[in-house]
């Protein structure tokens, strides 16, 4: 008897392989193999993304910078950021520059577009790390400065373009994902919700013991079901 193919999707793969970069994360795995597997999951996300008609560099873009315009309009951003004159200057410039953005606005209901340039250096930035632990046809004698491997960022940028298109969450790799990183905010206000209190939780746990706690966690978690 022939058993049955299984097939699945590129979005299912995705979900899949970011559930297993988040869990590698927390461990925590060899860094460089958490960077491998994010990053096939970002060229990924990138190329879904770009079917639907959207445009991921010019997203990041976005995002960076709609908290900072919403709050200076608001008068809420942290003292550190307000009291500091050239990222003010910064903030100002995008302000004038991007003046659908106000006091009320939602991240979704702003749109930017980029140059090609631009772009292409986004993906050069980004691809840095990825490219040198994939290929060796043109750079075999090169070193990788460790420096320039962040998986927090890579794994926060997968996470928000995975929002962008997913019809579901990421389970409980997400929720957890995503408080860690709450929990690390110092300007995430704690509300009453269940995942106000996992946020309040993990606070609770020294720094140094978050990711190994955040791990277990996960691993509770997915026994239950």
């Amino acid at each position: 008897m022939n058993s049955a193919s299984v097939h699945i999707t590129k979005l299912s793969a995705v979900k899949r392989q970011l559930q297993a970069a988040i869990r590698m994360y927390f461990q925590p795995e060899d860094e460089l193999a958490v960077h491998t597997v994010a990053s096939a999951v970002y060229g990924l996300l990138k190329d879904i993304k770009s079917s639907r008609g959207m445009n991921e560099a010019a997203d990041v873009f976005l995002v960076s910078i709609f908290y900072a315009v919403r709050d200076f309009r608001r008068g809420d951003l942290p003292e550190h950021l307000a009291n500091d004159p050239v990222f003010m200057s910064e903030v100002e410039g995008w302000a004038e520059q991007l003046s659908p953005i106000t006091a009320d606005s939602k991240l979704s209901d702003v749109r930017v577009s980029i140059g090609p340039e631009l772009e292409r250096q986004y993906w050069s930035d980004t691809n840095k790390a990825s490219n040198f632990l994939k290929h060796a046809n043109r750079d075999v004698d090169q070193a990788l400065n460790l420096d320039k491997v962040n998986n927090h960022l890579l794994l926060m940028t997968c996470f928000s373009a995975y929002q962008d298109i997913a019809p579901d969450d990421l389970g409980y790799e997400g929720i957890v994902f995503q408080a860690f990183v709450s929990a690390d905010s110092g300007s995430y206000k704690i509300g009453a919700s269940s995942f106000d209190s996992l946020v309040e939780f993990i606070r609770k746990v020294p720094p140094e013991h978050r990711a190994h706690f955040c791990h277990k966690l996960i691993f509770e978690m997915n026994s239950r079901e």
